[in-house]
């Protein structure tokens, strides 16, 4: 399994992209149930992922139940940059571990093997706070080393669909208000006029994302927005296609650790 439970620390050692996303969703909830203050994610031992993984991943260390936790992530340097981007050096404590190489050396071709062996150092990461052991208390709660179990109905890593779900007319349900928006050709979503559903939160883009029809579906599109927008959970970097169910979350920033705005697509009527 590419996940592992010690004491308070999730490891995720995953050998590709797919299998990182699945242990995310199914393995980190667990780690926020248990009853810690500081908990800490080992993904040093991951395979390099993509920027749209990681914001898998960036989602659920700033929200829900993340929020209320003080947090130790532990990745490798080629993840770095998209930490710096996402801004989550303000939000959680990060460490960069860099592998070593049996010279003392970080030496690229024994990276993947020093890893697996537990052989690496921290550099350049933000400085644990004074006092703490993340590692040292431990209830029997949980005994160590042991693996973690995807719960009965645990969400599952989405990616955005290949097709759109065929319509005429779509609807964007607002979850907070329950308001429904009917879209026939285009809507777009922003915090000022021209655009169609005006929502007057700074963290809102003026013009930030629409919904378009497109080959007998629709699809949505991120307008270049400061904040983002995110399909199930990934970012939106190109007309993605919708399908009934779809989750959009807009503007997830450190004001609004849940998106400033959910929403949900579908092509059902009341």
């Amino acid at each position: 399994m590419p996940a592992e439970l010690r004491w308070n620390r999730l490891m995720i050692a995953a050998a590709t992209e797919e299998e990182f996303l699945q242990a995310v969703f199914d393995y980190f909830p667990q780690l926020l149930q248990l009853p810690y203050e500081h908990v800490e994610v080992d993904i040093t031992g991951t395979a390099e992922i993509s920027e749209d993984a990681f914001r898998s991943i960036a989602i659920k260390l700033i929200g829900g139940e993340a929020a209320e936790k003080k947090m130790l992530i532990r990745i490798p340097p080629s993840v770095d940059r998209y930490f710096r981007h996402a801004n989550l050096y303000r939000m959680v404590d990060i460490d960069v571990v860099t592998p070593l190489a049996a010279n003392g050396q970080a030496d690229p071709a024994a990276i993947k093997a020093n890893i697996k062996a537990g052989r690496y150092e921290t550099k350049g990461g933000t400085k644990l706070r004074p006092g703490v052991d993340l590692t040292e208390k431990a209830p029997n709660l949980v005994p160590e080393a042991a693996e973690l179990k995807p719960e009965a109905g645990q969400q599952k890593a989405q990616r955005p669909p290949d097709k759109a779900t065929k319509a005429e007319v779509a609807f964007l349900l607002d979850v907070e208000s329950g308001s429904r928006h009917e879209i026939k050709e285009k809507m777009v979503i922003g915090r000022e006029a021209p655009s169609d559903l005006v929502y007057q939160i700074p963290t809102i883009s003026k013009r930030h994302f629409h919904i378009r029809r497109q080959g007998g579906g629709f699809v949505i599109e991120d307008l270049r927005s400061t904040n983002g927008t995110y399909l199930n959970g990934l970012p939106v970097h190109e007309p993605v296609p919708l399908r009934d169910g779809d989750e959009i979350v807009v503007a997830i920033t450190l004001k609004h650790p849940k998106g400033a705005r959910i929403f949900q697509f579908t092509t059902k009527g009341e």
